[in-house]
Protein backbone atom coordinates (compact mmCIF):
# COMPACT_ATOMS: atom_id res chain seq x y z
CA UNK A 1 0.00 0.00 0.00
CA UNK A 2 1.48 3.37 -1.04
CA UNK A 3 0.36 6.63 0.47
CA UNK A 4 1.63 10.20 0.20
CA UNK A 5 3.56 11.50 3.15
CA UNK A 6 5.30 14.70 4.17
CA UNK A 7 9.03 15.35 4.19
CA UNK A 8 10.44 18.31 6.09
CA UNK A 9 12.38 20.58 3.70
CA UNK A 10 12.95 23.79 5.64
CA UNK A 11 12.92 25.33 9.12
CA UNK A 12 9.58 26.74 10.21
CA UNK A 13 8.57 29.08 12.99
CA UNK A 14 5.00 28.81 14.17
CA UNK A 15 4.05 31.35 16.78
CA UNK A 16 6.36 34.19 15.75
CA UNK A 17 3.34 36.37 16.46
CA UNK A 18 0.03 35.38 17.94
CA UNK A 19 -1.84 35.97 14.71
CA UNK A 20 0.70 35.16 12.02
CA UNK A 21 2.85 32.20 11.11
CA UNK A 22 5.91 32.33 8.92
CA UNK A 23 5.57 30.73 5.47
CA UNK A 24 6.77 27.16 5.25
CA UNK A 25 7.96 24.80 2.55
CA UNK A 26 6.52 21.32 2.59
CA UNK A 27 6.89 18.70 -0.09
CA UNK A 28 4.58 15.72 -0.49
CA UNK A 29 6.30 12.61 -1.75
CA UNK A 30 5.60 8.95 -2.17
CA UNK A 31 7.29 6.64 0.35
CA UNK A 32 10.20 4.69 -1.03
CA UNK A 33 9.32 1.06 -1.51
CA UNK A 34 10.55 -1.64 0.80
CA UNK A 35 9.82 -5.32 1.28
CA UNK A 36 7.55 -6.16 4.22
CA UNK A 37 8.05 -9.88 3.65
CA UNK A 38 9.91 -10.50 6.89
CA UNK A 39 9.08 -13.73 8.72
CA UNK A 40 7.56 -13.04 12.11
CA UNK A 41 10.07 -15.47 13.58
CA UNK A 42 12.86 -12.96 12.83
CA UNK A 43 11.12 -10.35 15.00
CA UNK A 44 10.52 -12.99 17.67
CA UNK A 45 14.24 -13.71 17.71
CA UNK A 46 14.95 -10.09 18.63
CA UNK A 47 12.87 -10.59 21.78
CA UNK A 48 14.26 -14.01 22.67
CA UNK A 49 15.63 -12.56 25.92
CA UNK A 50 12.05 -12.05 27.15
CA UNK A 51 10.93 -15.07 29.15
CA UNK A 52 7.34 -16.24 28.86
CA UNK A 53 7.01 -16.04 32.66
CA UNK A 54 8.81 -12.70 33.13
CA UNK A 55 8.14 -9.04 32.28
CA UNK A 56 8.22 -8.26 28.62
CA UNK A 57 7.46 -5.88 25.79
CA UNK A 58 5.06 -4.96 23.01
CA UNK A 59 6.23 -4.08 19.52
CA UNK A 60 4.40 -2.28 16.74
CA UNK A 61 5.70 -1.96 13.16
CA UNK A 62 3.89 0.34 10.75
CA UNK A 63 4.19 1.25 7.06
CA UNK A 64 2.38 4.43 5.95
CA UNK A 65 0.47 4.18 9.21
CA UNK A 66 -0.81 0.69 8.45
CA UNK A 67 0.06 -2.12 10.82
CA UNK A 68 2.69 -4.56 9.60
CA UNK A 69 3.05 -6.32 12.95
CA UNK A 70 1.80 -5.65 16.49
CA UNK A 71 2.29 -8.19 19.24
CA UNK A 72 3.45 -8.74 22.81
CA UNK A 73 6.05 -10.83 24.62
CA UNK A 74 6.19 -11.85 28.26
CA UNK A 75 3.90 -10.72 31.09
CA UNK A 76 2.33 -7.36 31.82
CA UNK A 77 1.70 -8.32 35.46
CA UNK A 78 3.64 -11.03 37.26
CA UNK A 79 1.06 -11.45 39.99
CA UNK A 80 -1.96 -12.12 37.78
CA UNK A 81 0.26 -13.69 35.05
CA UNK A 82 -1.48 -11.50 32.48
CA UNK A 83 0.41 -11.48 29.14
CA UNK A 84 1.52 -8.42 27.20
CA UNK A 85 -0.51 -7.71 24.06
CA UNK A 86 -0.62 -4.92 21.50
CA UNK A 87 -3.41 -3.37 23.60
CA UNK A 88 -1.58 -3.45 26.96
CA UNK A 89 -1.35 0.08 28.44
CA UNK A 90 2.22 1.12 29.31
CA UNK A 91 3.75 4.09 31.04
CA UNK A 92 5.96 5.47 28.24
CA UNK A 93 8.09 8.00 30.16
CA UNK A 94 9.69 10.63 27.89
CA UNK A 95 7.99 9.37 24.73
CA UNK A 96 5.24 11.55 26.24
CA UNK A 97 7.08 14.73 25.29
CA UNK A 98 6.12 14.69 21.61
CA UNK A 99 2.43 14.87 22.56
CA UNK A 100 3.01 17.83 24.88
CA UNK A 101 4.97 19.51 22.08
CA UNK A 102 2.18 18.72 19.64
CA UNK A 103 -0.32 20.45 21.94
CA UNK A 104 1.88 23.55 22.05
CA UNK A 105 2.34 23.53 18.27
CA UNK A 106 -1.42 23.32 17.79
CA UNK A 107 -1.95 26.28 20.13
CA UNK A 108 0.69 28.22 18.21
CA UNK A 109 -1.15 27.48 14.96
CA UNK A 110 -4.34 28.75 16.56
CA UNK A 111 -2.64 31.96 17.69
CA UNK A 112 -3.15 31.18 21.38
CA UNK A 113 0.54 30.77 22.16
CA UNK A 114 3.59 32.57 20.81
CA UNK A 115 6.68 30.36 20.81
CA UNK A 116 9.08 33.27 21.10
CA UNK A 117 7.32 35.00 23.96
CA UNK A 118 8.63 35.10 27.54
CA UNK A 119 7.22 32.10 29.40
CA UNK A 120 6.56 34.42 32.37
CA UNK A 121 3.77 36.00 30.30
CA UNK A 122 1.94 32.71 30.80
CA UNK A 123 3.55 31.47 34.02
CA UNK A 124 4.41 34.42 36.28
CA UNK A 125 5.58 32.05 39.03
CA UNK A 126 8.74 31.29 37.02
CA UNK A 127 11.52 33.32 38.66
CA UNK A 128 13.09 36.26 36.86
CA UNK A 129 16.59 34.93 36.24
CA UNK A 130 17.70 38.08 34.43
CA UNK A 131 17.30 36.33 31.07
CA UNK A 132 14.20 35.74 28.95
CA UNK A 133 13.11 32.11 28.73
CA UNK A 134 10.80 31.53 25.78
CA UNK A 135 8.44 28.68 25.08
CA UNK A 136 10.74 27.70 22.21
CA UNK A 137 13.60 27.36 24.71
CA UNK A 138 11.45 24.96 26.74
CA UNK A 139 10.65 22.86 23.68
CA UNK A 140 14.27 22.52 22.57
CA UNK A 141 15.90 22.06 26.02
CA UNK A 142 17.81 25.32 25.65
CA UNK A 143 16.17 27.14 28.58
CA UNK A 144 18.97 26.50 31.10
CA UNK A 145 16.42 25.32 33.67
CA UNK A 146 17.69 22.56 35.93
CA UNK A 147 16.23 19.09 35.55
CA UNK A 148 13.50 18.44 38.10
CA UNK A 149 14.49 14.78 38.53
CA UNK A 150 17.97 15.60 39.80
CA UNK A 151 16.62 18.37 42.02
CA UNK A 152 13.99 16.07 43.51
CA UNK A 153 16.54 13.36 44.18
CA UNK A 154 18.93 15.85 45.76
CA UNK A 155 16.15 17.19 47.97
CA UNK A 156 15.39 13.72 49.32
CA UNK A 157 12.56 12.63 47.02
CA UNK A 158 12.68 9.29 45.21
CA UNK A 159 10.83 8.05 42.14
CA UNK A 160 8.89 5.78 44.49
CA UNK A 161 7.51 8.86 46.26
CA UNK A 162 4.34 10.53 45.08
CA UNK A 163 5.50 13.47 42.95
CA UNK A 164 2.83 16.00 41.98
CA UNK A 165 2.71 18.81 39.44
CA UNK A 166 2.48 21.36 42.24
CA UNK A 167 5.60 20.03 43.96
CA UNK A 168 7.61 20.60 40.82
CA UNK A 169 6.17 24.07 40.39
CA UNK A 170 7.16 24.79 44.00
CA UNK A 171 10.67 23.59 43.21
CA UNK A 172 10.89 25.85 40.15
CA UNK A 173 9.82 28.91 42.15
CA UNK A 174 12.70 28.37 44.60
CA UNK A 175 15.42 28.23 41.93
CA UNK A 176 17.93 31.06 42.12
CA UNK A 177 20.01 30.37 39.02
CA UNK A 178 20.06 28.61 35.66
CA UNK A 179 22.53 26.10 34.29
CA UNK A 180 23.34 28.62 31.53
CA UNK A 181 21.74 31.67 29.88
CA UNK A 182 18.79 30.59 27.70
CA UNK A 183 19.66 29.88 24.10
CA UNK A 184 23.41 29.57 24.69
CA UNK A 185 23.62 25.80 25.20
CA UNK A 186 21.61 22.57 25.23
CA UNK A 187 20.85 20.45 28.30
CA UNK A 188 18.00 17.94 28.41
CA UNK A 189 15.60 18.90 31.18
CA UNK A 190 12.20 17.52 32.09
CA UNK A 191 11.34 20.75 33.91
CA UNK A 192 10.69 22.58 30.63
CA UNK A 193 8.03 20.10 29.56
CA UNK A 194 6.30 20.28 32.95
CA UNK A 195 6.05 24.04 32.38
CA UNK A 196 4.72 23.46 28.84
CA UNK A 197 1.84 21.48 30.36
CA UNK A 198 1.11 24.51 32.54
CA UNK A 199 1.23 26.78 29.49
CA UNK A 200 -1.47 24.62 27.88
CA UNK A 201 -3.64 25.10 30.97
CA UNK A 202 -3.09 28.87 31.12
CA UNK A 203 -3.80 29.25 27.38
CA UNK A 204 -6.92 27.05 27.25
CA UNK A 205 -8.25 26.57 30.78
CA UNK A 206 -7.91 22.83 30.19
CA UNK A 207 -5.44 20.42 31.72
CA UNK A 208 -2.96 18.75 29.41
CA UNK A 209 -4.93 15.53 29.82
CA UNK A 210 -8.19 17.22 28.79
CA UNK A 211 -6.68 19.14 25.87
CA UNK A 212 -4.75 16.25 24.35
CA UNK A 213 -7.68 13.86 24.74
CA UNK A 214 -10.05 16.27 22.98
CA UNK A 215 -7.67 17.56 20.31
CA UNK A 216 -5.33 14.64 19.59
CA UNK A 217 -6.24 11.26 21.04
CA UNK A 218 -10.01 11.15 20.43
CA UNK A 219 -9.75 12.43 16.82
CA UNK A 220 -7.09 9.81 16.06
CA UNK A 221 -9.01 6.99 17.75
CA UNK A 222 -6.35 6.49 20.42
CA UNK A 223 -8.86 5.17 22.95
CA UNK A 224 -6.29 3.76 25.37
CA UNK A 225 -4.08 6.86 25.55
CA UNK A 226 -4.12 9.63 28.15
CA UNK A 227 -1.90 11.60 30.50
CA UNK A 228 -2.18 10.01 33.96
CA UNK A 229 -2.51 12.95 36.36
CA UNK A 230 -3.78 10.98 39.37
CA UNK A 231 -1.54 8.24 40.68
CA UNK A 232 -4.45 6.59 42.53
CA UNK A 233 -6.44 6.08 39.30
CA UNK A 234 -7.20 2.47 38.39
CA UNK A 235 -6.01 1.66 34.87
CA UNK A 236 -7.35 -1.75 33.81
CA UNK A 237 -4.85 -4.24 32.37
CA UNK A 238 -1.87 -1.90 32.50
CA UNK A 239 1.68 -3.18 32.67
CA UNK A 240 3.60 -2.95 35.92
CA UNK A 241 7.33 -2.26 36.13
CA UNK A 242 9.85 -4.92 37.19
CA UNK A 243 13.59 -5.06 37.71
CA UNK A 244 15.97 -7.88 38.51
CA UNK A 245 16.08 -8.60 42.24
CA UNK A 246 19.53 -7.79 43.57
CA UNK A 247 20.37 -9.68 46.74
CA UNK A 248 23.21 -11.84 48.00
CA UNK A 249 21.00 -14.92 48.15
CA UNK A 250 21.62 -17.32 45.23
CA UNK A 251 17.95 -18.31 45.15
CA UNK A 252 17.03 -14.71 44.22
CA UNK A 253 19.45 -14.53 41.31
CA UNK A 254 16.77 -14.88 38.65
CA UNK A 255 13.97 -13.29 40.62
CA UNK A 256 12.05 -10.10 39.95
CA UNK A 257 11.12 -7.13 42.09
CA UNK A 258 8.62 -4.36 41.44
CA UNK A 259 10.14 -1.04 40.42
CA UNK A 260 7.81 1.53 41.92
CA UNK A 261 6.78 4.71 40.10
CA UNK A 262 4.38 7.21 41.64
CA UNK A 263 4.52 10.17 39.28
CA UNK A 264 1.40 12.19 38.70
CA UNK A 265 3.13 15.12 37.02
CA UNK A 266 2.51 15.43 33.30
CA UNK A 267 4.12 17.02 30.28
CA UNK A 268 7.57 15.49 30.47
CA UNK A 269 6.26 12.01 31.23
CA UNK A 270 3.28 10.01 32.48
CA UNK A 271 1.54 9.26 29.20
CA UNK A 272 -0.23 5.90 29.20
CA UNK A 273 -0.62 4.33 25.77
CA UNK A 274 -0.45 1.09 23.76
CA UNK A 275 1.47 0.07 20.64
CA UNK A 276 -1.91 -0.24 18.91
CA UNK A 277 -2.65 3.42 19.65
CA UNK A 278 0.85 4.48 18.61
CA UNK A 279 0.01 3.04 15.21
CA UNK A 280 -2.69 5.71 14.94
CA UNK A 281 -0.11 8.34 15.91
CA UNK A 282 2.26 7.00 13.25
CA UNK A 283 -0.59 7.23 10.74
CA UNK A 284 -0.88 10.95 11.47
CA UNK A 285 2.63 11.46 10.11
CA UNK A 286 1.19 10.20 6.82
CA UNK A 287 -2.44 11.35 6.70
CA UNK A 288 -2.20 14.51 8.86
CA UNK A 289 -5.70 14.02 10.26
CA UNK A 290 -4.78 16.18 13.27
CA UNK A 291 -3.08 19.49 12.62
CA UNK A 292 -2.54 19.08 8.90
CA UNK A 293 0.73 18.87 7.02
CA UNK A 294 2.12 22.02 8.65
CA UNK A 295 1.82 20.50 12.11
CA UNK A 296 3.70 17.42 10.95
CA UNK A 297 6.37 19.69 9.49
CA UNK A 298 6.62 21.53 12.79
CA UNK A 299 6.96 18.27 14.73
CA UNK A 300 9.90 17.27 12.52
CA UNK A 301 11.71 20.61 12.77
CA UNK A 302 14.72 21.02 15.06
CA UNK A 303 16.11 23.91 17.05
CA UNK A 304 19.25 26.00 17.16
CA UNK A 305 21.21 28.05 19.65
CA UNK A 306 21.40 31.83 19.58
CA UNK A 307 24.72 31.65 17.70
CA UNK A 308 23.17 29.51 14.96
CA UNK A 309 24.55 26.20 16.21
CA UNK A 310 22.10 23.50 15.12
CA UNK A 311 20.74 21.03 17.66
CA UNK A 312 19.05 17.74 16.91
CA UNK A 313 16.15 18.15 19.32
CA UNK A 314 12.88 19.62 18.12
CA UNK A 315 9.29 19.18 19.26
CA UNK A 316 9.63 16.17 21.56
CA UNK A 317 11.51 14.30 18.83
CA UNK A 318 15.20 13.98 18.05
CA UNK A 319 16.55 13.93 14.53
CA UNK A 320 19.25 11.34 13.99
CA UNK A 321 20.46 8.51 11.82
CA UNK A 322 20.34 4.76 12.19
CA UNK A 323 22.59 2.95 9.74
CA UNK A 324 22.45 5.93 7.38
CA UNK A 325 18.66 6.36 7.53
CA UNK A 326 17.11 9.58 8.84
CA UNK A 327 14.95 8.92 11.89
CA UNK A 328 12.87 11.07 14.21
CA UNK A 329 12.63 9.34 17.54
CA UNK A 330 12.42 9.54 21.30
CA UNK A 331 13.16 7.06 24.03
CA UNK A 332 11.75 6.85 27.54
CA UNK A 333 12.98 5.50 30.86
CA UNK A 334 11.22 5.70 34.24
CA UNK A 335 11.59 3.07 36.97
CA UNK A 336 12.05 -0.11 34.89
CA UNK A 337 9.76 1.04 32.06
CA UNK A 338 11.51 1.49 28.72
CA UNK A 339 9.99 2.86 25.51
CA UNK A 340 10.88 4.09 22.04
CA UNK A 341 8.99 5.63 19.13
CA UNK A 342 11.00 5.89 15.89
CA UNK A 343 9.73 7.27 12.58
CA UNK A 344 11.72 6.94 9.33
CA UNK A 345 10.15 9.63 7.10
CA UNK A 346 11.94 8.63 3.90
CA UNK A 347 10.11 5.29 4.00
CA UNK A 348 6.95 6.20 5.91
CA UNK A 349 8.08 3.50 8.33
CA UNK A 350 7.60 3.52 12.12
CA UNK A 351 8.62 1.27 14.99
CA UNK A 352 7.24 1.51 18.54
CA UNK A 353 8.43 -0.69 21.40
CA UNK A 354 7.14 -0.52 24.98
CA UNK A 355 8.67 -2.59 27.78
CA UNK A 356 8.06 -3.09 31.49
CA UNK A 357 11.63 -4.08 32.27
CA UNK A 358 15.10 -2.75 31.44
CA UNK A 359 15.53 -3.87 27.84
CA UNK A 360 17.82 -2.16 25.34
CA UNK A 361 15.34 -0.95 22.73
CA UNK A 362 17.27 1.18 20.23
CA UNK A 363 19.32 -1.84 19.17
CA UNK A 364 16.03 -3.61 18.40
CA UNK A 365 14.78 -0.63 16.39
CA UNK A 366 18.03 -0.69 14.42
CA UNK A 367 17.67 -4.43 13.76
CA UNK A 368 14.02 -4.10 12.70
CA UNK A 369 14.88 -1.27 10.31
CA UNK A 370 17.63 -3.42 8.82
CA UNK A 371 15.18 -6.26 8.30
CA UNK A 372 12.51 -4.16 6.56
CA UNK A 373 14.27 -1.26 4.87
CA UNK A 374 16.80 -1.19 2.04
CA UNK A 375 20.43 -0.82 2.99
CA UNK A 376 21.78 2.72 2.81
CA UNK A 377 25.39 3.46 2.03
CA UNK A 378 27.02 5.44 4.82
CA UNK A 379 29.77 7.94 4.25
CA UNK A 380 32.93 7.02 6.10
CA UNK A 381 34.20 10.22 7.71
CA UNK A 382 36.34 8.79 10.49
CA UNK A 383 40.02 9.62 10.00
CA UNK A 384 42.30 6.58 9.71
CA UNK A 385 44.06 5.23 12.77
CA UNK A 386 47.68 5.89 13.40
CA UNK A 387 49.72 2.77 12.69
CA UNK A 388 52.01 3.50 15.62
CA UNK A 389 52.31 6.30 18.12
CA UNK A 390 55.44 6.71 20.15
CA UNK A 391 54.13 9.78 21.92
CA UNK A 392 51.23 8.39 23.92
CA UNK A 393 52.65 9.91 27.08
CA UNK A 394 51.77 13.38 25.84
CA UNK A 395 48.08 12.52 26.32
CA UNK A 396 48.38 10.79 29.70
CA UNK A 397 47.06 12.74 32.65
CA UNK A 398 43.96 13.92 34.51
CA UNK A 399 41.34 16.03 32.73
CA UNK A 400 38.68 18.02 34.55
CA UNK A 401 35.46 19.42 33.00
CA UNK A 402 34.02 22.38 34.84
CA UNK A 403 30.71 20.77 35.79
CA UNK A 404 31.25 17.00 35.64
CA UNK A 405 33.51 14.32 37.05
CA UNK A 406 37.11 14.11 35.92
CA UNK A 407 38.72 11.37 33.86
CA UNK A 408 42.22 10.01 33.52
CA UNK A 409 43.95 8.98 30.35
CA UNK A 410 46.39 6.20 31.14
CA UNK A 411 48.79 4.01 29.18
CA UNK A 412 48.50 0.24 29.49
CA UNK A 413 50.45 -2.20 27.32
CA UNK A 414 51.08 0.38 24.64
CA UNK A 415 47.52 1.69 24.38
CA UNK A 416 45.61 4.64 25.78
CA UNK A 417 42.65 4.08 28.11
CA UNK A 418 39.93 6.46 29.29
CA UNK A 419 39.46 5.84 33.02
CA UNK A 420 36.78 6.97 35.46
CA UNK A 421 36.71 5.85 39.07
CA UNK A 422 34.65 2.67 39.71
CA UNK A 423 34.16 1.97 35.97
CA UNK A 424 35.82 -0.28 33.47
CA UNK A 425 38.57 1.50 31.50
CA UNK A 426 37.74 2.11 27.83
CA UNK A 427 40.39 1.82 25.14
CA UNK A 428 41.05 4.96 23.11
CA UNK A 429 42.11 5.03 19.46
CA UNK A 430 44.50 7.70 18.23
CA UNK A 431 43.65 9.02 14.74
CA UNK A 432 46.02 10.46 12.19
CA UNK A 433 44.48 13.90 12.70
CA UNK A 434 45.38 13.69 16.41
CA UNK A 435 41.86 13.10 17.73
CA UNK A 436 41.00 10.34 20.18
CA UNK A 437 37.88 8.18 20.21
CA UNK A 438 36.53 4.82 21.39
CA UNK A 439 36.49 3.30 17.88
CA UNK A 440 32.73 2.77 18.08
CA UNK A 441 30.38 4.44 15.55
CA UNK A 442 28.67 7.42 17.16
CA UNK A 443 30.93 7.42 20.21
CA UNK A 444 32.37 10.68 21.57
CA UNK A 445 35.67 11.97 20.30
CA UNK A 446 38.27 14.16 21.97
CA UNK A 447 40.24 16.93 20.27
CA UNK A 448 43.51 17.76 22.04
CA UNK A 449 44.18 21.42 22.86
CA UNK A 450 47.82 22.46 22.72
CA UNK A 451 49.73 25.48 23.94
CA UNK A 452 52.32 27.43 21.96
CA UNK A 453 54.95 24.83 22.83
CA UNK A 454 52.77 22.01 21.48
CA UNK A 455 51.99 20.56 24.90
CA UNK A 456 48.51 19.08 25.44
CA UNK A 457 46.73 21.36 27.94
CA UNK A 458 43.21 20.02 27.58
CA UNK A 459 40.61 18.25 25.48
CA UNK A 460 37.48 19.38 23.68
CA UNK A 461 34.66 16.86 23.43
CA UNK A 462 32.24 17.88 20.64
CA UNK A 463 28.54 17.21 21.24
CA UNK A 464 27.39 17.28 17.63
CA UNK A 465 23.77 18.36 17.55
CA UNK A 466 23.52 18.68 21.32
CA UNK A 467 25.05 22.01 22.23
CA UNK A 468 28.49 23.36 22.85
CA UNK A 469 31.60 21.18 23.12
CA UNK A 470 32.64 20.14 26.61
CA UNK A 471 36.07 21.44 27.58
CA UNK A 472 38.29 19.38 29.87
CA UNK A 473 41.39 21.08 31.24
CA UNK A 474 44.46 19.08 32.09
CA UNK A 475 45.40 19.37 35.76
CA UNK A 476 48.07 18.27 38.15
CA UNK A 477 46.32 16.07 40.69
CA UNK A 478 47.08 15.90 44.38
CA UNK A 479 50.09 13.61 44.62
CA UNK A 480 49.57 12.93 48.33
CA UNK A 481 46.29 12.39 50.21
CA UNK A 482 45.00 15.46 52.02
CA UNK A 483 46.27 15.17 55.58
CA UNK A 484 43.48 17.08 57.28
CA UNK A 485 39.96 17.34 55.91
CA UNK A 486 38.40 18.78 59.06
CA UNK A 487 38.15 22.25 57.53
CA UNK A 488 35.48 20.85 55.20
CA UNK A 489 33.52 19.05 57.92
CA UNK A 490 30.17 20.62 58.79
CA UNK A 491 26.64 21.22 57.56
CA UNK A 492 25.75 22.90 54.28
CA UNK A 493 22.27 24.12 53.37
CA UNK A 494 20.61 24.80 50.01
CA UNK A 495 17.65 27.22 50.20
CA UNK A 496 16.69 26.20 46.66
CA UNK A 497 16.28 22.55 47.64
CA UNK A 498 15.27 23.17 51.26
CA UNK A 499 17.74 20.56 52.45
CA UNK A 500 20.84 20.37 54.62
CA UNK A 501 23.77 18.07 53.88
CA UNK A 502 26.24 16.87 56.48
CA UNK A 503 29.85 16.37 55.45
CA UNK A 504 32.19 14.27 57.57
CA UNK A 505 35.45 12.45 57.16
CA UNK A 506 35.33 8.70 56.77
CA UNK A 507 37.02 6.72 59.53
CA UNK A 508 38.05 3.88 57.21
CA UNK A 509 39.45 6.13 54.48
CA UNK A 510 40.48 9.44 56.03
CA UNK A 511 41.38 11.09 52.71
CA UNK A 512 37.73 11.00 51.63
CA UNK A 513 34.60 12.85 52.71
CA UNK A 514 31.14 11.36 53.24
CA UNK A 515 28.09 13.40 52.21
CA UNK A 516 24.73 12.54 53.80
CA UNK A 517 21.36 14.09 54.52
CA UNK A 518 18.36 13.19 56.66
CA UNK A 519 16.81 11.47 53.64
CA UNK A 520 19.91 9.74 52.25
CA UNK A 521 19.67 6.00 51.68
CA UNK A 522 23.22 5.85 50.37
CA UNK A 523 25.90 8.37 51.32
CA UNK A 524 28.10 9.81 48.58
CA UNK A 525 31.78 9.27 49.23
CA UNK A 526 33.85 11.98 47.53
CA UNK A 527 37.60 12.02 46.88
CA UNK A 528 39.88 15.03 46.36
CA UNK A 529 41.06 15.69 42.80
CA UNK A 530 42.56 19.17 43.02
CA UNK A 531 42.48 21.63 45.94
CA UNK A 532 38.90 22.25 47.16
CA UNK A 533 37.39 19.95 44.50
CA UNK A 534 36.00 16.52 45.47
CA UNK A 535 34.23 14.00 43.26
CA UNK A 536 32.20 10.81 43.33
CA UNK A 537 31.72 8.88 40.09
CA UNK A 538 28.60 7.20 41.48
CA UNK A 539 26.81 4.30 39.85
CA UNK A 540 23.98 3.78 37.39
CA UNK A 541 21.47 2.79 40.06
CA UNK A 542 21.85 6.02 42.03
CA UNK A 543 22.44 9.09 39.90
CA UNK A 544 22.78 11.43 42.88
CA UNK A 545 25.96 9.66 43.98
CA UNK A 546 27.69 11.03 40.87
CA UNK A 547 28.58 14.54 41.86
CA UNK A 548 31.25 17.21 42.05
CA UNK A 549 31.74 19.40 45.13
CA UNK A 550 33.72 22.61 44.76
CA UNK A 551 34.24 24.25 48.13
CA UNK A 552 34.23 28.04 48.35
CA UNK A 553 36.24 30.24 50.68
CA UNK A 554 35.75 33.69 52.16
CA UNK A 555 38.25 36.53 51.99
CA UNK A 556 40.16 35.05 54.91
CA UNK A 557 40.49 31.64 53.28
CA UNK A 558 37.90 29.83 55.40
CA UNK A 559 35.48 27.37 53.80
CA UNK A 560 32.07 29.08 53.83
CA UNK A 561 30.08 27.15 51.23
CA UNK A 562 30.16 24.88 48.20
CA UNK A 563 28.90 24.51 44.66
CA UNK A 564 27.53 21.12 43.63
CA UNK A 565 27.40 19.82 40.07
CA UNK A 566 25.77 16.53 39.14
CA UNK A 567 24.37 14.76 36.09
CA UNK A 568 24.17 17.95 34.03
CA UNK A 569 22.99 20.26 36.81
CA UNK A 570 25.39 23.08 37.52
CA UNK A 571 26.30 25.43 40.37
CA UNK A 572 23.75 24.42 43.00
CA UNK A 573 24.84 26.58 45.92
CA UNK A 574 25.05 25.41 49.54
CA UNK A 575 25.79 27.81 52.40
CA UNK A 576 27.82 26.56 55.32
CA UNK A 577 25.73 26.44 58.48
CA UNK A 578 27.40 27.25 61.83
CA UNK A 579 30.85 26.01 62.82
CA UNK A 580 32.46 22.70 61.90
CA UNK A 581 32.48 20.09 64.62
CA UNK A 582 35.61 18.00 64.06
CA UNK A 583 35.91 17.24 67.75
CA UNK A 584 32.83 14.98 67.67
CA UNK A 585 33.49 11.21 67.41
CA UNK A 586 32.92 10.03 63.87
CA UNK A 587 31.71 6.50 63.27
CA UNK A 588 32.56 4.56 60.16
CA UNK A 589 30.00 5.31 57.46
CA UNK A 590 31.18 2.91 54.83
CA UNK A 591 27.96 1.55 53.23
CA UNK A 592 27.94 -1.89 51.75
CA UNK A 593 27.74 -1.87 47.97
CA UNK A 594 28.48 1.83 47.48
CA UNK A 595 32.26 1.85 47.29
CA UNK A 596 33.84 1.22 43.92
Amino acid sequence: MSMGYGVYTGMVAFGKTRDQCAPTRYEIREPLMFSPEVPESEIDALFAEVAVDGPGAAVGIYQSGESVLAKGYGLADLESRRPVTAQTPFHVASVSKQFTACAIAMLAQQGKVCLDEDVREYLPFVPDFGHTITIRHLLHHTSGLRNQIMLLLLSGQGTENRVTQQQIINLVTRQEALNFPPGTDYAYTNTGYILLAEVVFRATGKTLREFTTEQIFDPLGMEGTFFLDDVTEVVPYRANSYTRRRTERPEDENGWARSILNYENVGSSNLVTTVKDLGAWARNFTLHAVGGAKLNEQMCSTGELDDGTAINYGFGLERGELNGRTVYSHTGSDAAFRSVFAHFPTYGFTVAILANTELGLMSKVRAIADLYLPRTAQAVSTPPKKDTDNHLSEYAGTYVPEHDISCRIEIHEGSLFHCIESREPQKLTVRQDGTLDFDVPGSPSFIPIRDAAGQVTGLNAPRSGYGLPQHLRRVETLENPVDDLTEYVGEYRSPELDITYSIETDQDTPDRLVVTSLWSNSPAVVSPVIPDRFECAGNRKNLTLRRVLVFQRDDEGRVDGLLMHLAGERNIHFNRVGDPRPELPIASTRPQGVWG
